[in-house]
């Protein structure tokens, strides 16, 4: 990478705006999408927090008068300053809803006017900045920056350049690019909801992704909007291995190139120059993107579907993934087999037919309609019926189970999703054509884990008191989460916690407490070291263990930590003969003891590891976020630009502890490997009582190994 990108990235992670004279509050998104995709979103740069009840949300309907509509703000309302306020409806995407302040029944078309209104400090509002204005139905729409009926089913974002509102409409929305406070994006762009940029454009354009539209065309997206004559000089790109451009056309952020054929799945690169923004700054020299060939394929990801079933009921829909449970396991003489992609949640596939191709271990695409199926007894499956099944690859390693504790029984949101779960075996029954394996933890939360005959497992060794490990599927029944195995090596002893003979004292600190690690070891010995680290930190930390028994028990204190930590160790004792013993005994080819801090309040942590990873080499990086228990959490990846990259996890926290690890193949939303280079993980817990919102964000950098 050039000096001059990394200089480029450093100043777009490290540095805001500079917010010039900005005295007041203005729009500076508003959202016009399908369905109940609306919002409107206002910034505030004034130095100060700004108490909302002096202001009042205006709306005129299909042409006439102000005053007509209002909203007002609740009681204690504020924004802080450099933040910005959301208003949407109350059944928007969830992309929006995770960025919301404010729901209510907010609904406008293209034709509908929205105004912000402020206290004279007399009682009587007035006017300060609008979108659209009064007076006759414009039809359907306003046109901005030169697109008709811009405020129609498109998404309008304020220029990081504006430093006051206007209720001059004709002035605020222009007549072209170049002179508009907006600028213009497709129906339902959510990218920029949630936060904004104010201040002197002083930044290069940068370029954020390229997709082949078609065998002979390419849209390249820039992080802003372009001046036109640059963006549409041909002689600005090029593309390798070698590919005639025949024309650019802009529109706002994005080149689209007429090219000549080109080769399906082929790795091309476009490089870029002399192309500049509104504000006259050239793209770095030599900036380049890559994009693969057009192969017509474009997934849906498994994580939006089960976010949102409802809203998917019905359609169709083409997924890739991994076959995890396969067809004649769970179910025979039909379809009921189970696929997972890498957004981290899997889906039930359903036909009345075998489906043979559907095999453990199978990557597969597949299209067909989503139905939300509800049995007899009212458990809810969401499936894929009809399925048309392609086998793209077969023997590939089933994804890693996402491992949950017991009191995760309650999160039914998990259905689907390939789970592991360890506890006691305390009941064992026949019921219904299986057997449940009934298990429970230290905390008696418990959970089942389903067989069903059809898998011919051997269960013979499951008796109760056995510490059973279970993977499988997550499965609703009478509206909890149970677990359901389809193959042998699913199977197996597992540790209450992985403990031995380490004692943990106490198992479940409170923030901020002292946790005792005790060993006891009667043999003689030189030394005992006990290595420890928190999710966040690099490398462990060693701390002597001291005799504290007569019968030789070792012990050692590792300090308390904030809520939401999770805390690793091991221990290495070396006896007198110098031989090396470790616990866990099978350490490092098992993963070290771990202990967590539950959270007990409102708030959004992120344990983010201090080093690059290398997905190219088959890497993934992890990622634990936390909140209190029933906090919805989003957690979502953005690279250097702003620009999202992918959405990986959206749940409601139902575990007690509140942290949930997520580990991070590298890949976007449709399956691609990011380029190198640095992204930013941003986590948003919203508590589902009050409406607030926290927010975290840490850098993550996807590199290469230098040697």
């Amino acid at each position: 990478m050039k000096l001059k990108s990394i200089f480029i990235i450093l100043v777009l992670f490290l540095c805001t705006y500079i917010f010039a004279d900005i005295v007041e509050l203005f729009f500076s998104e508003y959202i016009e999408g399908s369905s109940y995709n609306k919002a409107l979103e206002i910034f505030n740069g004034t130095g100060v927090t700004v108490d909302l009840t002096n202001y009042q949300l205006w709306q005129v309907a299909n042409g006439g008068n102000w005053y007509e509509y209002t909203i007002d703000f609740p009681s204690g309302a504020t924004i802080a300053d450099g933040d910005v306020y959301v208003v949407c409806h109350e059944e928007a995407d969830p992309i929006i809803l995770a960025a919301a302040d404010l729901v209510v029944t907010l609904y406008h078309n293209g034709n509908d006017a929205q105004g912000l209104a402020k206290d004279d400090g007399t009682g009587t509002f007035y006017l300060i900045d609008t979108i659209g204005e009064e007076g006759p139905d414009p039809g359907e729409g306003w046109a901005v920056a030169g697109v008709n009926n811009a405020t129609k089913d498109h998404t309008l974002v304020r220029k990081s350049t504006v430093e006051a509102p206007t209720t001059d409409w004709a002035l605020s929305a222009g007549t072209n690019a170049s002179d508009s406070q907006w600028e213009v994006y497709d129906q339902n762009t959510f990218d920029y909801i949630g936060f904004h940029d104010a201040g002197a454009d002083i930044i290069p354009p940068i370029l954020t992704s390229a997709t082949a539209l078609s065998s002979t065309s390419v849209e390249i997206v820039f992080n802003e909007p372009l001046e036109e004559t640059t963006a549409e000089n041909i002689n600005n790109y090029s593309i390798e291995p070698l590919l005639a451009i025949s024309s650019a056309t802009l529109q706002s952020n994005k080149v689209v190139l007429t090219t000549a054929e080109q080769t399906a799945a082929e790795n091309y690169t476009i490089t870029v120059n002399n192309v500049e923004d509104l504000a006259g700054n050239p793209i770095e020299a030599g900036s380049t993107i890559n994009f693969t060939g057009y192969s017509g394929t474009q997934y849906d990801l498994i994580a939006d579907i089960q976010a949102d079933p409802a809203s998917y009921e019905g359609q169709s829909v083409n997924i890739w993934g991994i076959v995890t449970i396969g067809v004649n396991v769970i179910q025979t003489g039909n379809t009921n087999a189970y696929v997972q992609d890498n957004s981290g949640s899997g889906i039930n596939i359903y036909d009345s037919s075998v489906i043979n191709e559907l095999v453990r271990g199978n990557e597969v695409e597949i299209t067909g309609e989503v139905t939300d199926y509800i049995d007899a007894y009212g458990n809810t499956t969401t499936e894929i019926t009809n399925p048309s099944v392609t086998v793209l690859s077969t023997g590939n390693p089933e994804p890693a189970p996402l491992i949950i504790s017991l009191d995760d029984a309650s999160n039914i949101e998990l259905e689907g999703t390939l789970l592991q779960a360890t506890g006691i075996i305390y009941e064992i029954y026949l019921a219904g054509g299986g057997t449940n394996l009934n298990i429970r933890d230290n905390d008696n939360n418990e959970l089942t884990v389903r067989v069903w005959d059809t898998c011919g497992l051997d269960l013979s060794e499951f008796v109760e008191g056995f510490i059973l490990q279970a993977i499988g599927i997550g499965d609703e029944y009478s509206n909890k989460l149970q677990v359901v195995p389809g193959y042998q090596d699913q199977l197996s002893e597992g540790t209450m916690g992985g403990y031995e003979d380490v004692i943990i004292d106490p198992l479940h600190p409170d923030p901020g407490e002292d946790v005792s690690i005790i060993l006891p070891f009667p043999d003689p010995v030189d030394n005992v070291l006990l290595y420890w680290k928190t999710a966040s930190d690099v490398n462990f930390e060693p701390i002597e263990m001291d005799s504290i028994s007569v019968r030789t028990d070792y012990q050692a204190t590792i300090p308390g930590q904030k809520q939401g930590t999770t805390v690793y160790f091991y221990i290495v004792v070396t006896d007198t003969s110098g031989l090396a013993i470790y616990f866990p005994p099978d350490y490092p080819y098992e993963p070290p003891y771990d202990y967590q801090y539950s959270v007990t309040s409102h708030r959004a942590i992120l344990n983010i590891p201090a080093k690059p990873f290398n997905p190219y080499a088959g890497e993934t990086f992890p990622i634990e976020f936390a909140s209190q228990r029933g906090d919805k959490a989003i957690l979502r990846i953005y690279n250097a630009e702003g620009k999202l990259a992918f959405t990986p996890q959206n749940i409601i926290i139902s575990n007690s502890g509140g942290i949930t690890r997520y580990d991070w193949d590298g890949r976007d939303k449709n399956n691609n490997l990011l380029p190198l280079g640095l992204y930013i993980c941003y986590l948003e817990v919203i508590n589902a009582d009050t409406g607030r919102k926290k927010t975290a964000k840490a850098p993550i950098v996807i590199g290469a190994s230098l040697k």
